[in-house]
């Protein structure tokens, strides 16, 4: 893969001297680039170039090509999956200086089909290209020249775009690519030891973004979102030397367990002070370790852990005395906790277990 910032040479889809490949209504312009660090660890893979994109190429500007009118709105999708740009702007991330972030597209090239005697780029046209032959074609053969084998620094991958059939034909071209394919749930899989997940694109045209980004475990958008921060929460190591591994079964979305990577060189030991969990903590997007904690209900002096249900008031909030119950609460996807870090260093607050969070099933200490 080619993950040095700038235009690519690649014209693995087109003649020598041709700089747009007409297929049927679809045609494919010549302009692939990579955007961001030179070792990434998060690459986010959008489909392709559209519109706005090609216009700012067209322009020069090649710094501004990747997410043009749409970088906001691309950060708060990285932050809500836990990808922390080590103090960078998004501008910053996608400049030649970036330290975290690699991102291109997963067709390189700007691809469009014409509708109605127009070429689009938007729209439908991900599903459409997700089942019609040249695009898947042209797909597998960018998956091939750019994604195999990633770099070393790459753990994640990001792909932009959640409709249900743009997810079932991109998981169908991964399937064939990688013999380690192996489904994590209906927006996540793995594939050369990397966690591959499927994110709301950041096009202002996505109607469903906000119930993306917002929604709770009740809403399908929503639900996408929290199954890709439960595959993230157990992201695998990439390993060096991928081999060949059996297919394994597609794990349900409804029971999705959350496992810590352990070292043999760790120790853990419960926290002292008995306010807070013994079984488990949270690791948020910086490293840093939050703990539920126990509060006293200063009307009935009963002490108890606090959850509360995305949306309703804190008053009404669930106390938990069991802490297996309170990790399924955790888990849901649902359930606000109150935590704070073990030293106490700021308040005890409600926080959302998987947004910007992981869960470790473990002691904190």
């Amino acid at each position: 893969m080619t993950i040095q910032h700038g235009w690519q040479t690649c014209r693995a889809c087109h003649q020598r001297g041709q700089d747009i490949r007409v297929e049927g209504d679809w045609h494919l312009r010549a302009n692939p680039g990579y955007w961001g660090a030179s070792a990434p660890e998060v690459l986010v893979l959008g489909f392709s170039k559209g519109a706005t994109q090609i216009a700012a190429a067209k322009a020069g500007d090649f710094d501004g090509v990747a997410f043009a009118k749409m970088r906001p709105r691309l950060r708060q999708v990285l932050d809500a999956l836990g990808v922390d740009l080590k103090g960078q702007t998004i501008d910053e991330a996608l400049s030649a200086n970036g330290q975290q972030l690699g991102a291109a597209s997963l067709i390189r090239c700007g691809l469009s089909v014409m509708e109605n005697g127009k070429l689009v780029t938007s729209g439908t046209i991900m599903p459409k290209a997700a089942r019609a032959p040249f695009p898947r074609h042209v797909m597998l053969t960018c998956i091939a020249q750019h994604l195999n084998p990633l770099p070393a620094s790459v753990t994640r991958v990001l792909l932009l775009g959640t409709t249900n059939a743009y997810i079932q034909g991109v998981k169908a071209l991964m399937r064939e690519q990688f013999p380690d394919y192996r489904d994590i749930n209906e927006v996540a899989f793995q594939a050369q030891g990397r966690t591959w997940v499927f994110a709301a694109h950041p096009s202002p045209a996505n109607g469903e973004f906000k119930k993306w980004l917002n929604g709770d475990a009740t809403d399908t958008s929503g639900l996408k979102r929290i199954l890709a921060q439960r595959a993230l929460s157990v992201a695998p190591r990439p390993s060096l030397s991928i081999t060949t591994a059996e297919p394994r079964p597609a794990i349900s979305s409804a029971s999705i367990p959350v496992y810590p990577v352990k070292s043999p060189a760790m120790s853990h030991s419960a926290p002292t002070d008995d306010l807070f969990a013994q079984t488990f903590h949270l690791v948020r997007y910086d490293g840093r370790k939050i703990v539920p904690v126990k509060m006293k209900n200063q009307d009935t002096g009963r002490v108890a852990f606090r959850v509360v249900k995305l949306g309703n008031h804190k008053k009404d909030s669930l106390e938990v005395t069991d802490e297996t119950e309170l990790l399924r609460y955790c888990e849901s996807g649902q359930y606000q906790v109150r935590a704070c870090p073990l030293d106490r260093s700021t308040p005890a607050n409600f926080i959302r277990p998987l947004l910007n969070h992981r869960i470790m099933k473990i002691p904190a200490g």
